[in-house]
């Protein structure tokens, strides 16, 4: 007889022994059934069970695994993929009883991760954070020391008593609590010295949502923990961790009694779908030998995975996603103030709460209808978002159908005055949900009811409509409704042309496409958009009004795609002056002032580009290594591995280097995130942390980000820029913003008082400009004279755009600073001031503070809110002087080659010599004493 069938006769041999002895007692009190009551109860009736208890125990074990639900038998469910790697912001949720497409497997390509399964369901309460610990910490041990990505799955089944990869979910009452022991334990298991390393690669937990197999919530979910072992962080390190070890003795009145040992040594790595230790706890020749062959592989394992990760650089999206989404979503107009759409019907389904600030665009689109297959959407979802904000109708399916006149119909479903909001799989309180595999029987007619009502040409306007699918969820079977109402549309649109598909991210895309292939046969690929987040949607989609352009800010985003930059957040950042995509749309300051300001030596504004790229007038002028900045060495910067780059202009006063430097910054504000640091003298610590949350503000987990550059002007040393550069570095890696190409690149503006630069070559991080014209730049400047000569009769007393126009000779100079000085008197309050700034002239770019000299002449410090002018304080000799933009109470002259002319010139007019002009202005400096002492601020 074999094993196999003797153990059956055994089974049934003690079955049936066991039924005899409790039946015996039982059959006084007429129960025929004792195997449905428990063996508590059959005690209390007189059933004696000696030995057979055990049996009992174990028959009732048995009795359990056969009554679970079928959701937890070994089902086939619905194939899915997982969470994606590393992110935590997804709305991505698992269908209960559908099973993960991936095998549990070991090093792939090193960035491709490994997963492990555990399904955590016959943990009690007491061991459950004891065993989630130690297996997130011997699998990440393993992933570290094979230098793999990898995720461990807690609630997923596996063989063989569930499904490979099913589903089951697992209910946790406190998040918070299994990322803080995980956090502490990793302290406890791994060498001090590698203690911060294994905090860095062994991600926080993600708690992944289940949905009920009807799409609506439950209270499950999937506990996630990723690994990632970058090279900039394991080099080529070994991990080996330690535990107690623990035994179990029995005592003399036979209780288990659990003692700890010695701290075990273990060095884990991953083979196969399993972690395995390698170190050797024995003499065995055998086990010493693996284990030393992969200490010494570590080097070799390291260059590899950085190889690896060399091969997956993150660099800008060279996508055009935002830049077609804005073409498609408008019929080809790029402006939904004139789009060539005047209708949108949005089709969606399952939503998350962290989306709602994203889809402020929907309510802006105003859409028709809505077809929601959210059963769930008025308690918790879309429609409740949608409705706080604009008036919806509800609909159930069946009233779209036509059983009259269209016309009558529409006016019943209140389609013109409101958006039509259809349940189309149920709505919670007055039609049930249906799971995916009844919904066609079910609901499915009466929805195509929907779409064919709606595609109408006495409903809707031919070709004058949009449908877009908006997934806010992945959609992953065939049988999925939306796969179907998708076909429907199709069908009554006769093409794709009128559809647009918004995938929150590229594997809903992946997955959706595959399906609509599969279903439809045709590609939907080009009528997608997949590689913005719904945060870069919702801004895109919101900039394309210009209402909204002129009340609101936005950010650029990989591929052409925009995010709204928050008043809060813009405030926030007050160290620096951020340079939005949509700078002065919508304002109206004065251009005549602004252009004339710039014109007479003031600093140029943002205003000025505005301008110059407006209808009518000439463009800014770019001097010769504009263009060599922006398509060459920016790029090329762009490209290193080191977070923050270093890119030097290095200028003689007075030649235009600032306003080359934020030309630079204007041409770039839609490809990176642009800023101007607004104090040189600001905490650089409270700086960098600054620069990072422009860096990842809406596009956190949305790699690769889109860099910042920042411009830094008028720094003394190179070493205060070096502090800063390091500084913006440490907040990076703090911030966990690391990339494989640059994050910030620091565009830093200094003065140079030698005109040698200007024969040097530049060099990759350094670009020198000098005070010569080329004959390029001297036509673009005659160009720009030729409209400033038909808009301003004043062109004379702009010194500043006439010195460009002469190359800056020394001729003009003289010829402006003798008219202007003529008559000049050594005892007027103008003439103490312009005498003050003229004798510091050796300090190029210091500003006089002027509320010191409030005794020497009749200035009077501003009121709070009035503007000081320079012709009220300078008179006829303002031309030669300009405000500082730091604040109205600082005034320079409008260039370092005017200071020492007006110099020489008050000097010989007033037939004083140099001893007697610094004597007059030490004379005005002791009048100044007895209230403070003057000062010069750099700009």
């Amino acid at each position: 007889m074999s094993p196999g069938i003797k153990c059956q006769a055994s089974d049934c041999l003690m079955e049936e022994v066991t039924h005899n002895k409790i039946m015996e007692p039982l059959s006084h009190q007429e129960i025929a059934a004792p195997d449905t009551l428990p063996s508590t109860e059959l005690e209390e009736m007189g059933a004696t069970f000696g030995q057979d208890k055990n049996i009992i125990h174990a028959k009732d074990e048995l009795k359990l695994k056969k009554d679970e639900p079928t959701s937890f038998a070994n089902q086939s469910g619905r194939p899915c993929e997982p969470y994606p790697f590393h992110r935590y912001h997804d709305t991505y949720r698992y269908v209960e009883g559908s099973f993960l497409n991936i095998p549990e497997s070991g090093a792939l390509n090193l960035t491709e991760p490994c997963h492990e399964f555990k399904s955590f369901i016959n943990t009690t309460d007491e061991t459950k954070m004891c065993k989630f610990t130690t297996d997130v910490i011997k699998f990440g041990a393993a992933c570290m020391n094979t230098r793999t990505n990898g995720t461990i799955h807690f609630g997923i089944g596996d063989k063989p008593s569930f499904t490979h990869g099913q589903v089951l979910g697992v209910v946790v009452d406190d998040k918070e609590a299994y990322g803080a022991k995980l956090k502490s334990e990793i302290d406890c298991y791994f060498e001090h010295k590698h203690k911060r390393s294994a905090q860095m690669c062994i991600k926080p937990p993600r708690f992944v949502g289940v949905l009920n197999k009807d799409m609506t919530s439950s209270k499950k979910c999937v506990i996630e923990v990723d690994i990632v072992p970058d090279s900039t962080i394991c080099g080529e390190n070994f991990y080996h961790t330690y535990s107690m070890s623990t035994k179990k003795k029995k005592s003399k009145v036979k209780e288990t009694v659990t003692t700890e040992t010695n701290p075990s040594k273990q060095f884990f790595v991953r083979d196969g779908g399993s972690s395995r230790n390698l170190f050797p706890h024995t003499t065995s020749a055998k086990d010493a030998k693996e284990y030393n062959d992969f200490i010494g592989s570590v080097e070799q394992r390291a260059q590899l995975r950085k190889q690896a990760e060399e091969k997956h650089l993150r660099v800008i999206k060279s996508s055009n996603q935002g830049s077609k989404l804005c073409q498609m979503i408008t019929g080809g107009t790029a402006s939904l103030d004139k789009s060539n759409y005047e209708q949108y019907v949005i089709v969606t389904n399952k939503s998350h709460s962290v989306q709602f600030e994203s889809l402020g665009f929907l309510v802006e689109l105003n859409p028709t209808a809505v077809l929601d297959f959210d059963p769930q959407s008025s308690e918790n979802g879309l429609q409740q978002y949608f409705e706080k904000q604009s008036p919806v109708t509800v609909h159930l399916p069946d009233q779209y159908k036509i059983t009259g006149d269209v016309e009558d119909i529409a006016n019943n479903l209140q389609l013109t005055q409101n958006t039509n909001w259809v349940f189309c799989n149920g709505k919670i309180g007055e039609e049930e949900p249906s799971e995916i595999n009844h919904w066609m029987m079910d609901k499915g007619a009466s929805i195509q009811g929907v779409t064919s009502f709606l595609c109408r040409k006495d409903v809707l306007p031919n070709k004058r409509f949009l449908v877009v699918f908006l997934l806010l969820s992945t959609v992953s079977d065939t049988m999925d409704p939306l796969v179907e109402t998708f076909s429907t549309f199709l069908q009554e649109l006769k093409g794709t042309e009128q559809i647009l598909c918004i995938c929150d991210n590229k594997q809903a895309f992946t997955s959706w496409r595959d399906l609509i292939q599969a279903r439809c046969r045709i590609d939907v690929s080009s009528r997608c958009i997949y590689e913005l987040s719904l945060s870069e949607v919702n801004g895109t989609v919101l900039s394309l009004w210009s209402e909204n352009r002129r009340s609101g800010h936005f950010l650029p985003c990989g591929g052409g795609g925009k995010v709204i930059l928050e008043k809060e957040m813009e405030r926030s950042l007050n160290t620096l002056d951020v340079l939005c995509v949509n700078q002065c749309e919508g304002g109206n300051e004065d251009k005549i002032a602004i252009e004339e300001n710039f014109y007479k030596g003031g600093k140029v504004s943002w205003w000025n580009f505005f301008y110059s790229e407006q209808p009518g007038s000439t463009p800014f002028i770019k001097r010769d290594k504009f263009a060599y900045i922006t398509d060459t060495v920016i790029p090329e910067l762009c490209s290193e591995r080191k977070a923050c780059m270093l890119l030097n202009l290095i200028h003689i006063p007075g030649c235009g280097g600032t306003t080359l430097a934020m030309h630079t910054l204007w041409a770039l504000r839609d490809r990176f995130r642009c800023a101007v640091l607004l104090d040189n003298n600001a905490d650089f610590a409270k700086v960098a942390d600054q620069v990072v949350t422009l860096l990842n503000y809406k596009c956190e987990e949305q790699l690769p980000h889109v860099p910042v550059l920042l411009m830094i002007d008028d720094f003394d040393e190179m070493e205060r820029v070096f502090d800063l550069q390091q500084l913006i570095e440490n907040e990076c890696v703090k911030r966990q913003s690391q990339s494989k190409s640059a994050q910030v690149i620091l565009l830093n503006c200094m003065r140079s008082e030698s005109s040698e630069h200007d024969q040097k070559e530049p060099t990759k991080d350094t670009v020198f400009i000098g005070n010569k014209l080329s004959e390029e730049e001297q036509k673009q400047f005659q160009q720009k004279l030729k409209e400033t000569n038909k808009m301003y009769a004043n062109v004379d007393t702009f010194y500043k755009f006439m010195v460009s126009k002469v190359k800056l000779v020394t001729k003009y100079f003289q010829g402006v600073v003798s008219h202007t000085l003529k008559s000049f008197k050594t005892d007027m309050s103008a003439t103490h001031l312009l005498l003050l700034l003229a004798c510091n002239e050796d300090n190029p770019g210091a500003a006089l503070y002027l509320p010191p000299f409030r005794n020497v002449f009749s200035y009077q410090p501003r009121q709070v809110c009035q503007t000081t002018k320079v012709e009220e304080l300078f008179g006829k000799y303002s031309s030669l002087v300009t405000n500082v933009n730091v604040d109205d109470f600082a005034v320079r002259l409008i260039s370092p080659q005017i200071g020492r002319l007006c110099w020489n010139e008050i000097a010989s007019q007033n037939d004083l010599t140099p001893e007697q002009v610094i004597s007059v202005c030490m004379d005005v400096y002791k009048r100044s004493f007895s209230t403070n002492r003057p000062s010069y601020r750099r700009r």
